[in-house]
């Protein structure tokens, strides 16, 4: 049951720093000019692709399978939320 809990709070400890730095990078930071396309210029493309591509690595590599499903349902819910927002 503690494993579960440590791999729930991983999700959000990873969620918001992530979400933080992408909306630092497309935002405030600019990209250089060969990175001046989507995904990169794009926060809620940057966003998805970064979430995605980091709970399917810490899911695999730590074995932490309601991480990634959990971190994966909640990028998909937050991309959505994000394009009816627009």
């Amino acid at each position: 049951m503690f494993i579960q809990i440590l791999q729930i709070i991983l999700v959000l400890g990873i969620f918001f720093p992530v979400k933080w730095l992408c909306w630092k990078a497309t935002e405030v930071w600019q990209m250089p000019e060969f990175l001046s396309y989507k995904p990169w210029v794009c926060k809620k493309c940057l966003t998805f692709w970064t979430l995605a591509a980091t709970y399917t690595t810490v899911g695999l590599i730590l074995h932490a399978y309601i991480t990634l499903v959990v971190g994966l349902l909640l990028t998909v819910l937050d991309t959505i939320a994000t394009i009816i927002d627009q």
